[in-house]
């Protein structure tokens, strides 16, 4: 009898260990499910992030005033700067998706610091930029602030993530090819990589959707 209880005992430890094995298995495989953002691994995108930031911030600032169609160039970029931040600080706090949560919270943390550079430059020039939603950006927050769950990801990932990002890749494009003013070519050279790198994330996140 003493035996068979020690020998139960051993099958019933290994079941137990076998159990935990499994547990912690799992929870590996779940928390691996968060590494990636897209196709980019976390410290991959991280990277990106910071080298981009470090790009816009070491633009200096001159006084040389812009011209008109400098001025317009550079008001889309900020308009559409203000986009960004503003979808995604909602989305850090409400989206479910743990890849969106990521991407907004990178882009709330790009977005500030092209903003701040922007308002650098534009008060160095004489100009005034816009710190607050117009009228098209404040439709799509209200709609962003009524969705909830996976209908506020699929929102986001697509206005913002997605649609946002390919009208920033395009004013880019444009100030790099078309605008005169060293300061502005220099921010939109500086910002540009990190625009197409979300961009391609978002993407790749509503693939996985």
């Amino acid at each position: 009898m003493k035996t068979k209880s020690m020998a139960f005992g051993l099958l019933m430890a290994l079941s137990l260990a076998t159990v935990s094995q499994a547990q912690q298995t799992n929870s590996t495989m779940n928390a691996g499910a968060t590494t990636m953002v897209g196709k980019e691994s976390t410290s991959s995108f991280d990277s990106q992030n910071k080298k981009g930031a470090a790009a816009v911030a070491a633009v200096k600032a001159n006084p040389e005033k812009l011209s008109g169609t400098d001025q317009d160039l550079m008001l889309q970029v900020a308009k559409g700067g203000v986009m960004q931040l503003e979808a995604s600080k909602l989305a850090v706090q409400k989206a479910t998706n743990p890849e969106i949560k990521l991407l907004a919270q990178a882009e709330v943390e790009e977005q500030t610091g092209l903003s701040a550079k922007l308002q650098e430059i534009a008060s160095a020039k004489g100009m005034t930029l816009p710190t607050g939603p117009d009228a098209e950006t404040q439709t799509m927050l209200d709609k962003l602030q009524s969705a909830s769950g996976m209908s506020f990801d699929r929102l986001y990932i697509t206005e913002s993530g997605v649609k946002g990002h390919e009208k920033l890749d395009t004013v880019m494009s444009t100030v790099q090819s078309s605008a005169s003013d060293t300061n502005l070519k220099a921010v939109a050279k500086a910002a540009h990589p990190l625009v197409k790198t979300h961009l391609k994330v978002a993407r790749q996140i509503i693939d996985k959707l």
